[in-house]
């Protein structure tokens, strides 16, 4: 039997679009056709087909379905613009396959595939529809299945429907009453009304009673006796019963809409050069390779790609390197024939280690229950916690010694937590998951997301895979081939990074900033932060007395208690039941967030005022005074992780706990750093750069007044406000328009607007806008160059750091005003506040370097943004300042612009600020 596979293509370009949305070239976004091209090929090698057809949607005003009911669909949103101009693109993929595209006027993609399945049914063939919609399952017969994407189980990409017991499983009914199902419940995201309040709980068994709406209706007067069905859902019925035909109407797929068109009219075939030569366009190498695509296409047409593919300059003149300029002569190839070893006693561990030190290379990746370790050749499983046979039999240092003495070039996904169990690798070589970030702006964590995107290698999730069971209920060898499945995408994956990261011109972010602080930030992790718990304790019963206190003042105010952590009844105490005006409405009701709130005590009303600091004590309990001491080792010590890829700007991010997030200028925030203490003999330091982000501004947009500014100590928020508020030479800067002139300041960096200033300053729009272009007249330059970077972005897609660091600016080009506005902003401050991160980088590089081996003296505990904290013996704390404070002004030397710090000393936190 000839098989045939109708593509429901929107879906699969919508799906394509939010899951690689990071992916373009300089000129043009290319995430949306990556995904489509690879869902295409998982199609094809699923199915085999011999025939394949792509459905297309039309616009919504064109449709009939819109002439019978106006509001059908209207709540879509319109296609997001970096999607639309992809669509040509996907066509091009389906034409360098031959493969037919139906686009008719007037109906739906599901019509079109509803008819072509029938068609091909007709003639026997059997028909396979992929798509996301599960009405779809209505034009079932013995010959039609559909393939709903990412819905599979297990190992499977599709969850394939073909019977009625398979509909019945997924909607409840079988596939015939999908259409009257929808005709009572409605479908919200196509616009289908229904009627009110009959879901499915209500819906499928009216269905299962009396066959469909005709008999439902008929029966009526008998729907009080099934379980759930009163009097009220049936006026509903009888009140909506024209919407329920009409939405059956809606829901139900044409199936013998106007088509000329057979099995053998979907004939496919793929043409390599125009495929070749697309993929070379849209840079997708790794397509390339996987299709084996290297020797096609027009050769003048890869010599011009190659040659075009090399970035322009950057944002501040850095040279680029071309595309596979210095890529790696010793191509990593794995070998077709490899072999899976266990390794679980000292003899095998021997034998691995001889076999390994052959290679140039080898991959690892490493979790808690196992370390896979990958060659060429050979794959390698060590079970570590996950059965106690290895630690039984093999010293955990056999381990430690092997990798810091092996002269293996080591590639990883996330070395850091391999190196907190006190591993140290002579020769780390990349980590992937930070090559793959700086690649591609992506945060998301997960070795599966580079492993696909890089080398279109489909790994399943561990949930995917084994779902809730445990890994020490595993076999060994199950578990064990998960993990080296992994190691071998890192391995296979290296050569596709690299050319990644040399045509972007990020070797150097890579091989001088990420990599040498991975050995940084985990010595910090390891060591940690003491906090004093009997502090906690107390402070923990101060906030619980002052929480009281404010509940009952609260409860006192609205002459009831109720739950002050709703939001509904807290929203009918102050709207109902006090009747203040209400300012905000949401989906569920009258708001009352924090901008409410706050607009309400600004207007004298004493019980808002009350609410907010309920709020702010309750989550500051909540968040720090109880969770903290839960996090203590037996040292009392506190270990957060820092996240190098946790920030698309670059910043380092702080998790489980977040200690980068403690209030610093409110004095609830300032008494939980009391907390934070050293330990005896020992006393705290803590130096920030003083004003970091404006003195790159300075640096970097040159602007005279700025850096002269800096040049003469003077302090730019006085020299800002002097110049916004219009003040004599001679006339004193206030204490609030300093305050003003500061936030401006960083405004400027941030890319805040006239409203959003307004907001914050509590004045009109008029005066924040006057405010911003005296800004501009005082620093003209820097308009100059906020202006070159949204330019830059525009063109390239990206912005640069003055290290060379890139983020992808989603939106840039966007003609939504809101979007590009935000887009711009984000280009902006991307460049200002990465460039800072770096510094901070860097300088923490070269703090280890020279206090490396002195732990027992000195060591480097947390990073908040501009800001080291150290913990140091007392008898040396003098010199280990003048050392280090010699190196955060040196690391890094801009031409114009010196870099100013503040050191403060204490034996808590708060005394280092």
């Amino acid at each position: 039997m000839k098989k045939a596979v109708l593509l429901d293509t929107s879906a699969i370009m919508y799906r394509a679009y939010f899951a690689n949305m990071n992916f373009r070239t300089k000129t043009e976004p290319t995430g949306a056709v990556y995904g489509f091209t690879n869902t295409l090929l998982s199609i094809i090698k699923e199915f085999s087909p011999d025939y394949i057809g792509a459905a297309f949607d039309v616009k919504r005003s064109s449709l009939k379905r819109s002439e019978v009911y106006s509001e059908y669909k209207a709540q879509r949103e319109a296609v997001p613009e970096d999607l639309l101009v992809q669509i040509p693109r996907i066509e091009e993929v389906l034409d360098c396959y031959n493969i037919k595209r139906f686009k008719i006027e007037g109906y739906e993609a599901d019509d079109v595939l509803g008819t072509l399945a029938k068609k091909l049914s007709n003639e026997g063939i059997e028909v396979v529809v992929v798509t996301g919609d599960k009405d779809l399952a209505q034009i079932l017969d013995k010959n039609i299945k559909i393939a709903l994407l990412g819905k599979g189980e297990g190992g499977d990409k599709f969850k394939i429907i073909e019977t009625d017991e398979d509909v019945i499983e997924y909607l409840g009914v079988v596939s015939k009453k999908i259409p009257d199902l929808f005709g009572l419940i409605g479908d919200s995201s196509d616009g289908i009304p229904g009627v009110r309040k009959i879901g499915p709980k209500k819906a499928i068994p009216m269905l299962d009673k009396y066959g469909n709406l005709e008999g439902i209706y008929e029966n009526i007067d008998k729907l009080t006796e099934l379980p759930g069905i009163g009097k009220s859902l049936v006026n509903n019925m009888i009140e909506d019963r024209e919407i329920a035909f009409m939405s059956r109407d809606l829901a139900t797929i044409e199936q013998d809409i106007p088509i000329d068109c057979n099995g053998e009219f979907l004939e496919y075939s793929l043409d390599k050069d125009r495929l070749a030569e697309l993929f070379r366009t849209l840079e997708f190498r790794v397509l390339i390779k996987k299709l084996e695509l290297e020797n096609f296409g027009a050769k003048e047409k890869k010599e011009e790609v190659a040659t075009n593919s090399s970035p322009q300059l950057g944002l501040f003149g850095n040279s680029q390197i071309g595309l596979f300029d210095n890529v790696q002569s010793d191509e990593i190839v794995l070998s077709k024939e490899r072999k899976f070893f266990i390794v679980d006693d000292e003899e095998k561990f021997k034998k691995m280690a001889d076999k390994l030190s052959k290679e140039k290379r080898a991959a690892f990746y490493y979790t808690t229950t196992g370390l896979g370790i990958s060659s060429v050749k050979d794959d390698f499983y060590l079970p570590l916690k996950h059965t106690p046979l290895f630690h039984k039999n093999i010293d955990f240092k056999l381990v430690k010694d092997f990798f810091e003495n092996s002269d293996i070039k080591f590639i990883s996904y996330d070395f850091k937590p391999f190196l907190n169990e006190g591993v140290k690798i002579k020769n780390m070589d990349i980590d992937l998951m930070i090559a793959y970030h700086l690649i591609s702006s992506q945060t998301k964590e997960g070795v599966e997301i580079p492993l696909e995107h890089l080398s279109g290698i489909e790994l399943e999730s561990y949930a995917d895979k084994f779902g809730k069971e445990k890994a020490e209920n595993l076999s060994t060898e199950e578990y064990g081939k998960f993990i080296v499945e992994r190691s071998k995408g890192i391995l296979e994956t290296y050569d596709i990074a690299m050319e990644e990261i040399k045509g972007k011109n990020l070797l150097e972010v890579l091989e001088k900033t990420e990599m040498p602080l991975i050995k940084v930030l985990s010595a910090m992790e390891v060591k940690g932060i003491k906090i004093d718990p009997v502090y906690f304790a107390n402070y923990q019963k101060e906030l619980e007395i002052a929480i009281d206190k404010l509940q009952k003042k609260i409860f006192e105010i609205a002459g009831e208690e109720f739950n002050l952590n709703s939001p509904k009844q807290l929203s009918e105490i102050l709207f109902l039941k006090l009747n203040l005006n209400p300012t905000k409405k949401t989906k569920t009701g009258l708001s009352t967030n924090v901008e409410v709130l706050e607009g309400m005590k600004n207007d004298g009303v004493e019980i808002a005022e009350y609410i907010l600091d309920y709020r702010k004590l309750s989550k500051l309990k909540n968040t720090y005074v109880d969770a903290l001491p839960k996090l203590i080792d037996n040292n009392n010590r506190i270990h957060t992780t820092f996240n190098q890829i946790g920030t698309t700007t670059g910043r380092l991010s702080s998790s489980n706990p977040n200690l980068q997030n403690i209030p610093v200028k409110t004095d609830e925030g300032i008494k939980i750093r009391q907390g934070f203490i050293a330990e005896e003999g020992n006393l705290l330091m803590g130096i920030d750069y003083s004003q970091i982000e404006l003195r790159v501004l300075a640096e970097l947009s040159k602007d005279e007044n700025l850096i002269s500014a800096y040049k003469r100590g003077e302090d730019l928020h006085k020299v800002t406000a002097k110049k916004i508020f219009e003040l004599g030479e001679d006339e004193e800067v206030s204490r609030e328009q300093r305050i003003i002139a500061k936030t401006i300041n960083f405004s400027i960096i941030y890319g805040k607007t006239a409203f959003g200033l307004s907001k914050e300053l509590g004045i009109t729009q008029k005066e924040a806008t006057e405010y911003i272009n005296r800004y501009f007249e005082q620093y003209p330059k820097v308009r100059e160059f906020e202006k070159k970077i949204i330019e830059y972005a525009e063109k390239y897609g990206y912005t640069e750091t003055f290290f060379g660091r890139r983020r992808i600016i989603e939106g840039i080009s966007s003609k939504n005003k809101n979007i590009k506005n935000q887009a711009e902003r984000m280009a902006v401050n991307s460049v200002i506040q990465g460039t800072a991160a770096e510094i901070l980088k860097k300088v923490m590089i070269e703090l280890y370097k020279v206090l490396e081996g002195k732990e027992e003296e000195i060591n480097l505990l947390l990073q908040v943004h501009d800001e080291l904290i150290f913990e140091i013996k007392e008898e040396k704390i003098e010199g280990y300042r003048k050392i280090i404070e010699d190196i955060m002004r040196n690391a890094v030397k801009f031409d114009d612009v010196l870099l100013d710090i503040n050191t403060n000393i204490g034996k808590n936190w708060a005394e280092t600020k």
